[in-house]
């Protein structure tokens, strides 16, 4: 089921309400089922169809909310320049009208990940367990090489236009090319074209490390075990979490690349399951 809001677009001074605290904006909201609320944070140029394959599983077990970020899919526009600072306010106070006061199970991947753990600081003892995918959030990747194109490289053609989005899913997103489809493409082609924020003011900050160990929560990190995205290796990046957080779950997915949720999406379910259910019963199906 979806729960869809009227897009709005604010300007920076728009933004604020007469203080120092950001005015929530009504965000796109992907909601199903019953049971603890858990939110899903996607990624950067991405939208609530980053989910699309673990949605169903997870609303066994919760009351499942997979928003458009600000500047995403069918959701309000955000100020040109913003920072990433204040992109995560913004954030955060527009994601406290999806869910409740107290008890929300937290994830979020890659972009939504390091977005995530700063909503996640902002709102405290509301968060009751976290759980990151393909996190960013360290800094500046300096040394990774992913040969990316641009639809600029092309004749412009739908045909081009899909080919180039096939090759940039295969060199950053998905290990196995039998897992780039067309559903695959079209959702890559959807989300290019409905972003409108620029996620690296976020991901490229160094604001992974302090914001986990100013967390009380339980936390969780997942990557695809073939992550280009995780430089210089996933296991580099669990290292430097385990610094901040040495009681953190760190998962890695075998065979996974960095959109794991589309990729390996049973292994997502399993992991998110085990680690957020424990306090969540799965409701009766028909």
């Amino acid at each position: 089921m979806s729960r869809l809001q009227d897009a709005q677009a604010v300007t920076r001074d728009e933004m604020t309400s007469g203080d120092t605290q950001p005015r929530a904006l009504t965000l796109t909201d992907h909601a199903a089922g019953d049971g603890p609320p858990m939110l899903l944070l996607h990624g950067g140029t991405g939208s609530h169809r980053h989910w699309v394959r673990v949605t169903s599983a997870l609303a066994r077990h919760f009351s499942v909310h997979a928003p458009d970020l600000p500047g995403y899919g069918e959701s309000p526009d955000v100020p040109s320049g913003l920072s990433g600072d204040d992109y995560v306010a913004l954030a955060a106070a527009s994601l406290s009208r999806l869910v409740p006061a107290a008890g929300v199970h937290l994830v979020g991947f890659s972009f939504g990940g390091a977005l995530a753990a700063g909503v996640a600081r902002v709102w405290g003892a509301r968060v009751q367990r976290l759980t990151l995918i393909g996190p960013g959030g360290f800094g500046k990747p300096i040394g990774r090489d992913i040969p990316m194109r641009t639809f600029k490289d092309t004749d412009g053609s739908p045909a081009a236009r899909r080919e180039v989005a096939r090759h940039n899913l295969q060199a950053m997103m998905l290990a196995d090319a039998s897992s780039i489809d067309d559903d695959a493409i079209d959702q890559q082609l959807w989300n290019v074209a409905h972003t409108r924020f620029n996620s690296l003011r976020v991901s490229h900050r160094e604001c992974l490390a302090p914001d986990l160990a100013a967390l009380a929560c339980p936390v969780q990190v997942i990557w695809g075990a073939s992550d280009p995205m995780a430089h210089p290796s996933p296991a580099a990046r669990a290292e430097r979490v385990r610094q901040a957080r040495p009681d953190a779950r760190l998962e890695f997915v075998p065979g996974g690349s960095h959109w794991v949720p589309y990729e390996r999406p049973d292994d997502i379910v399993r992991l998110l399951i085990d680690f957020h259910a424990p306090a969540a019963a799965p409701t009766e199906q028909p």
